[in-house]
């Protein structure tokens, strides 16, 4: 407390000499500026006094002719120190009298005129001339005055001002000190003192009310209420925190608890009384995981770091248990804890639904890659395909023997088969072509039904529930039904493989609808609206292992036997449920069968594709340029549209196949392009030939339909898709027509 009072001092006396010397300093300021001006007030005043007296008495003595008077005048007033000359002269210039200072030696020569003196004071610079006419004579009193004394004066007398003001200022500031010390420090001290002391009684508290000034008092009472508030709050707390659902608890030390709630019988399954005075943590059976939380708490501490959260799972009765703690920590003065406050909870379920929402999202991030794999492998046997089919109808051209023919027709169907099995690929990439149509749910459910009734087991039991809501609003859904009926009777027939060796066994699809809600979304953010179809299929078979569960959607995935299963059904039914902007999840668990649930969104139109039938039609003579990097393709497409009747010019890119239209635009009535090509894509090197002629036809190959839905191009007028491979008859009639809706029908 004592440095408390001489700092206070001294900043209270560096206050008030602070302000004193800028006082001072702007006194001298204001005294140097006015300096000459106060000194030549002086000497006006003095000499005005000086020559109003002198020139009656002279005046009296020049009368009578009394010259030694006047003279003896003169030599007793220049014995003042600011007289240096006394001067009475005629109107001829004759000097009457001169009574000069001794340390003063004026050379004058008469005659003598006042100009003339005037200019001989001047020329000293201590020297100022007065004159004034004597009344009643022809003659003239001149008076020279010295400044030197008149300054000595002003300067001595301001000093002993300044000396007088710096005496009064030391003064005021003992006075502070003395005041300060009474009416300040000591109260401040008696009030610290009774703060200091927790235990203060009301008889202490009446005694310092008298002792202390009235503001002081006052704020000693005002903390007696708090410190008894506080008292009460800390008794009370422990009783309002058991409502909440988190275990709160306190240490003084850092290193036990002082007090912790009763949420510990439930939260930590260890009672309050058992933990208070123990150590922290004491009650996680984990020695490993209490260092760890000491380490960080520590650590917190030395960074002077105010708040800590973190997470920590336990493991207790094989029982995993994920617990938050957020620790507040208050200093004291000196830099060391002073309590410490903890609030631990239960997240069990947070993380529990972290982790599931995080192998989701792991999960469609594997699919995605996987599908564009399977995408490009697609691509890459279909381009394949395709080319065996243009070289396989070249073969049946120039052969006339049925053994022979018979065996292009097995391999034209390994083709069609190879062909399904990749459009089976393509559907779980989401890359297939879609044939969507509104279709009535109530009503196709019904009729699937009826449909796969003949093929289940004669003992196993199909039920289909609708909502009772949706049997008189009919949903709707835009779907390819022919998809459609492939996804829902693979999910059937893989719940009739589960149910084989069950002795009741039971499959259901059931349909309801519903709105999905910010976190359903969230967890299923493929979904393209809130308004939901909701499909189960169900059975009550051997089930799916959890490990397994996290697979099934893989292509070439199977649990099967060999050859009892390609692996591709599961991912054709992600693929195209994903495709149409839906979602499906599964459920199940070993020996209680499995649900998949099968999340439809409605009103998402995709473009409507043309069919073509199995005919075959030949051409007039028509130049058709091709286009495509697979040479074997391309080689082979040519001839099969060279025995149509067509003209081929044959392209290996985009670049190329722009330098030959431009030089064969006039005979050029076609275009058979491969969309994915090296350097420019098929869509980029059509708009380069559009440029030159907007209506001209264009047919489109692809591999797999990347380009839907982001390519208007492919679905524009005078623009056709055809997917690879295809039969050389839908080939034939996507030319045919592309010819005559460009006015080519005359060279048919």
């Amino acid at each position: 407390m004592g440095l408390s009072h001489h700092s206070l001092k001294q900043d209270l006396t560096k206050a008030v000499l602070l302000w004193s010397a800028s006082f001072f300093a702007l006194l001298g300021i204001l005294f140097l500026l006015s300096f000459q001006t106060l000194e030549t007030y002086v000497l006006d005043l003095m000499a005005e006094h000086r020559l109003s007296d002198q020139t009656q008495e002279f005046a009296k003595h020049l009368h009578e002719k009394d010259t030694a008077s006047i003279r003896e005048e003169s030599d007793a007033l220049i014995q003042e120190s600011f007289i240096s000359a006394i001067i009475i002269v005629d109107t001829s210039g004759q000097l009457i009298n001169v009574s000069m200072s001794p340390n003063q030696q004026l050379e004058l020569h008469a005659p003598l005129n006042i100009d003339d003196l005037e200019l001989l004071v001047s020329s000293q610079n201590n020297l100022h001339l007065y004159t004034r006419q004597i009344p009643g004579e022809q003659a003239s009193l001149a008076l020279v005055l010295d400044d030197h004394p008149i300054a000595i004066a002003i300067l001595s007398a301001t000093a002993w001002s300044v000396l007088l003001m710096l005496m009064l200022v030391m003064i005021s500031i003992k006075a502070l000190h003395f005041t300060l010390k009474r009416q300040l420090v000591e109260p401040v001290e008696h009030l610290r003192a009774a703060i200091a002391d927790c235990n203060i009684d009301e008889q202490t508290i009446h005694k310092l009310e008298d002792e202390l000034p009235k503001e002081a008092s006052e704020i000693l009472v005002f903390i007696d209420r708090i410190k008894h508030c506080r008292d009460g709050f800390r008794a009370n707390v422990i009783d309002m925190l058991d409502a909440l659902p988190s275990c709160f608890w306190w240490s003084d030390d850092g290193i036990t608890y002082c007090n912790i709630t009763n949420k510990a019988s439930s939260l930590l399954q260890t009672t309050a009384e058992e933990l208070t005075g123990k150590k922290l943590w004491a009650w996680c059976p984990s020695p490993a995981q209490v260092s760890v939380n000491s380490i960080k708490l520590a650590k917190a501490i030395s960074e002077r770091k105010e708040r800590i959260d973190f997470a920590y799972q336990v493991n207790r009765h094989d029982k995993v248990t994920w617990f938050g703690e957020s620790i507040t920590i208050c200093y004291g003065k000196n830099g060391t804890p002073d309590s410490i406050y903890g609030i631990i909870n239960d997240i069990s379920d947070r993380k529990n639904k972290q982790q599931k929402e995080a192998e989701q999202h792991e999960l469609m991030h594997r699919m995605e890659a996987t599908a564009t794999l399977v995408g490009g492998i697609a691509h890459e046997f279909n381009n394949a395909l395709a080319g065996m089919n243009g070289n396989l109808f070249l073969i049946k051209q120039n052969s006339d023997d049925k053994q022979t023919l018979n065996r292009i027709h097995r391999i034209e169907q390994l083709i069609e088969r190879s062909a399904a099995m990749i459009d089976q690929m393509l559907s779980f990439a989401r890359k297939n072509t879609l044939k969507p149509e509104p279709v009535k749910l109530v009503q196709f459910l019904k009729s699937f039904q009826t449909s796969i009734l003949p093929g289940l087991p004669g003992r196993a039991q199909f039920n289909l529930q609708i909502d009772q809501s949706l049997k008189s609003s009919e949903p709707v859904i835009l779907a390819d039904q022919k998809r459609l009926h492939e996804m829902l009777l693979q999910l059937v027939q893989n719940a009739d493989a589960a149910v084989k060796d069950i002795k009741i066994p039971h499959v259901s699809i059931e349909l309801d609808q519903f709105t999905a809600d910010k976190e359903f979304l969230r967890t299923h953010p493929q979904l393209a609206s809130k308004e939901i179809i909701h499909i189960q299929v169900q059975d009550n078979g051997c089930g799916i292992a959890k490990d397994i569960q996290e697979r099934i959607f893989e292509p070439f995935f199977t649990t099967r036997e060999v050859g009892q299963g390609t692996g591709l059904g599961l991912s054709m039914v992600y693929g195209y449920t994903n495709q149409i902007g839906g979602a499906i999840d599964v459920e199940s668990s070993p020996g209680k069968g499995s649900t998949f649930h099968i999340y439809l969104p409605a009103g998402k139109a995709v473009q409507e594709l043309p069919e073509h039938k199995d005919t075959l039609l030949n051409g007039g003579g028509e130049t058709i340029l091709v286009v495509d990097d697979e040479q074997m393709f391309r080689e082979a497409t040519c001839e099969v549209l060279n025995r149509m009747g067509y003209i081929t010019i044959p392209a290996q890119n985009g670049n190329m196949a722009i330098d030959l239209y431009e030089k064969n635009k006039d005979e050029v009535r076609l275009i058979l392009m491969d969309i994915m090509m090296p350097g420019l894509t098929g869509i980029q090197t059509s708009r380069h030939i559009r440029k030159i002629t907007p209506e001209l036809p264009i047919i489109f190959l692809t591999a797999y339909d990347r380009t839907q839905p982001l390519e208007p191009d492919v679905y524009q007028n005078h623009s056709e898709l055809i997917n690879k491979p295809f039969h050389i008859s839908a080939l034939s009639q996507a030319i045919q027509k592309a010819l005559r809706n460009n006015g080519s029908e005359k060279l048919s």
